[in-house]
């Protein structure tokens, strides 16, 4: 099957579980004998800015292309100018592509930086696209429905989308993010130069900024509108959803209609780890992986601690890995150990009773959860967080899923803490249950799902 990919790029360039997915797919896809093509928004131009698409390299079997002039990407940073995230295209371009390379089935992972000229050329020759939900843009143009402020965004509200997006990147930033000399840089691990202009740029502009509020409020009510019609016609052209989670599946058809199944993604790193663990040691050693990010829940988590060390509980101890290596002098029972690769987790569950994924916004994923049951530990999640789908029912649950307050969380860990037979019981669940999450077993399923729609199956 000829299968076009569209995500942000290939890594290094680009990170995090859309790009870990989308890559680890497309390479097991060539594995078992597909062709597989890859398509990303590229360059920025200063001139010249008609859009169109540019071969990029074969990258392990990948055949890569790249848009030149796409719209936009702003990633988590929000959309400061509307208008570039509006762009006309000129659809023959896309066609013609489409056309040469022969594709049967496209599949997208984001929107960012897409025309939704692109689609209607794959409707024009009668091309199914799917869409795997690994974020949320296009219904919150920063992404992840967490405001200025840092809290949750329960509903998408146009006066505080406009304070969100009044901070958002520049063009020029985001221009210099697009660049193939940023991209070259990044993919050499010389970066540190750019981020320094960056840091430059970015001071200069919020030093210009006027922070009277009133002002964000001039910014155009209509096009705000007008954006977010755009994102939805986009959506109306996806013929099936591959929703990450039920949590994403219930914010996306909160929004828009959407048909589609829950489809839990893996990555090729997940392997059958799983073994027996010892919890007779007197300490509880808890785990958090990832970013000390409000939005993540690592505050809420730090909450949690300070008041473990208040009411005594000096065996319970936070390892945190993700973020940069650090004394955390304000609390005695955390330790901030730097960041960490995939080859590093041996070693950390080694020394992990429970992995703690506290979010406070609605993930629709989080691959640390699927980590941590690959190498038979227990999990506390909250509600929040999609993969708490892989921890099951009360009876044989692999995990703990709580809300995220500090009080539930606190109590959860400390009955573990009181009671190791709850920890030994999840792990027997993890033990029992059959392993389902490898690469390859993945690929296959989506190749049926493939299938299927292209016979109008589903």
């Amino acid at each position: 099957m000829r299968i076009l990919h569209y995500s942000l790029g290939l890594p290094p360039y680009r990170t995090g579980g859309l790009t870990k997915y989308s890559y680890d797919l497309m390479l097991e896809q060539t594995n078992q004998g597909d062709q597989v093509y890859l398509l990303f928004p590229g360059e920025i131009k200063m001139i010249d800015n008609e859009p169109k698409i540019r071969y990029y390299s074969r990258h392990k079997n990948i055949n890569v292309y790249e848009i030149i002039n796409p719209l936009s990407v702003p990633l988590m940073k929000g959309t400061k100018d509307l208008d570039m995230f509006m762009k006309k295209s000129n659809k023959e371009v896309f066609v013609k592509f489409l056309q040469n390379t022969k594709i049967e089935i496209v599949h997208i992972h984001t929107i960012m930086g897409l025309f939704v000229e692109f689609l209607e050329a794959c409707k024009e020759l009668n091309l199914k696209i799917v869409y795997t939900t690994h974020d949320y843009f296009g219904l919150c143009t920063k992404v992840s429905f967490i405001d200025y402020n840092g809290k949750l965004c329960e509903r998408r509200e146009l006066d505080k989308c406009r304070i969100c997006n009044a901070h958002g990147s520049s063009t020029k930033v985001i221009k210099i993010l697009q660049s193939p000399l940023y991209r070259f840089a990044k993919n050499k691990g010389i970066i540190t130069f750019f981020n320094r202009k960056l840091s430059l740029i970015k001071s200069h502009e919020k030093n210009t900024e006027i922070d009277d509020t009133n002002n964000i409020y001039k910014l155009n009510d209509e096009k705000y509108k007008r954006l977010i019609e755009y994102y939805n016609s986009i959506f109306s052209l996806v013929d099936w959803f591959l929703f990450n989670s039920s949590v994403a599946r219930e914010i996306y058809k909160s929004y828009i209609e959407c048909n589609g199944e829950v489809v839990t993604i893996t990555h090729s790193d997940i392997k059958d780890n799983r073994k027996k663990r010892n919890y007779s040691g007197k300490k509880l050693k808890l785990t958090y992986l990832g970013p000390c990010k409000e939005y993540k829940g690592f505050y809420l988590l730090e909450d949690v601690m300070k008041e473990l060390e208040k009411e005594l509980y000096s065996d319970i101890e936070l390892n945190v890995y993700g973020d940069e290596k650090r004394s955390w002098n304000e609390v005695k029972n955390i330790n901030i150990n730097g960041k960490y690769e995939y080859k590093d987790l041996k070693y950390i569950f080694d020394n992990t009773d429970i992995l703690l994924v506290p979010s406070i916004w609605n993930e629709t994923f989080g691959f640390v959860t699927l980590e941590a049951l690959s190498y038979g530990i227990p999990v506390i999640v909250t509600n929040k967080v999609g993969s708490k789908d892989l921890l099951g029912k009360s009876a044989t649950s692999k995990g703990i899923i709580v809300s995220p307050l500090r009080d539930e969380l606190k109590d959860t860990i400390i009955n573990v803490f009181k009671d190791r037979n709850i920890l030994r019981n999840m792990n027997n669940n993890i033990l029992k249950d059959e392993f389902t999450w490898s690469i390859e077993s993945h690929c296959l399923r989506i190749k049926n799902i493939y299938e299927n729609i292209i016979g109008d199956k589903i």
